[in-house]
């Protein structure tokens, strides 16, 4: 048993596509098929469900119980490799949400890094809902996610939460204004991105989902679509904050709107130091 082999497959645990990972590490389909092929062979159990037409991979309950134990290898694997340095490593997986990491995530971990030089981290972007799963799975250490969860496992705490607001690439008729009312956006010009069931509920109040312009899963993504005059988006305070460094203008609402909640995640059963290090930190940052 291999470390390259092991990263194959917890790789392949991440995207759940044989294709995607075959071709992150320059492999064949068929080379990667044959690696994990002699994985299980020596282990005398099956990681992989198989069946004619499947196109996603899935893991057997054994292989999902393997996930975790090869995830502890590769990390002792790396471990080991940092006492060439005569200098112990702290490993860490972080996954966020794309929005969250705009906001203030880049600039907290540059310094968090600062003052903690012996801590390696790995950062990885995900819906909140990939989070979760990736926690369960022993892919992630911490998770920021908006939505709370807690049970099956995990805990949840409340990081920071905010109002939402209009952001517009050119206010056109709306150029000065301090604020703007539901009732002066079109819904032909929204593009809409949805940010948590609450959010979801009182948008559809106010517009007709199907009227809006264009429907994206990510901001980055939407940013490309403001093409003409008082093209619109209504999205968390900070994500607005982020977007106005980047040439747009944001205007707070007359109305009321939802709290967007942002919250850090981990497995229940965590309590190693370094791991509780930064979760401390993340704490303290948004509760000095």
């Amino acid at each position: 048993m291999d470390t390259s082999t092991l990263l194959l497959f917890r790789d392949l645990c991440r995207t759940r596509n044989m294709t995607q990972t075959a071709r992150a590490f320059f492999l064949t389909q068929s080379t990667l098929s044959k690696r994990l092929a002699q994985l299980e062979e020596e282990l005398g159990y099956p990681l992989l469900v198989r069946s004619k037409g499947r196109q996603q991979a899935e893991l057997t309950s054994r292989g999902e119980k393997f996930l975790v134990l090869a995830t502890r290898m590769l990390e002792l694997y790396e471990e080991s490799r940092a006492l060439k340095e005569e200098q112990e490593r702290f490993f860490l997986r972080l996954g966020c949400m794309r929005s969250v990491q705009e906001a203030f995530l880049s600039d907290f971990l540059e310094r968090f890094l600062v003052t903690h030089p012996r801590f390696s981290l790995t950062l990885e972007d995900h819906h909140s809902h990939e989070i979760r799963e990736l926690l369960l799975e022993g892919l992630l250490d911490l998770g920021v996610v908006q939505i709370p969860y807690t049970g099956h496992g995990l805990v949840s705490q409340l990081l920071y939460d905010e109002y939402f607001q209009v952001v517009m690439k050119d206010p056109g008729r709306f150029r000065g204004k301090k604020e703007l009312s539901v009732r002066e956006l079109d819904a032909r010009q929204e593009i809409f991105q949805s940010f948590t069931d609450g959010f979801r509920a009182w948008h559809d109040t106010h517009w007709r989902i199907l009227d809006s312009k264009i429907r994206v899963n990510s901001t980055p993504t939407a940013e490309k679509y403001f093409q003409a005059p008082e093209d619109w988006m209504i999205v968390p305070q900070s994500v607005a904050r982020a977007m106005t460094g980047r040439g747009f203008t944001a205007f707070p609402l007359k109305e009321v709107t939802p709290l967007h909640q942002v919250y850090l995640c981990w497995r229940q059963e965590e309590d190693r130091p370094h791991v509780m290090a930064l979760l401390d930190a993340l704490e303290e940052h948004f509760n000095p």
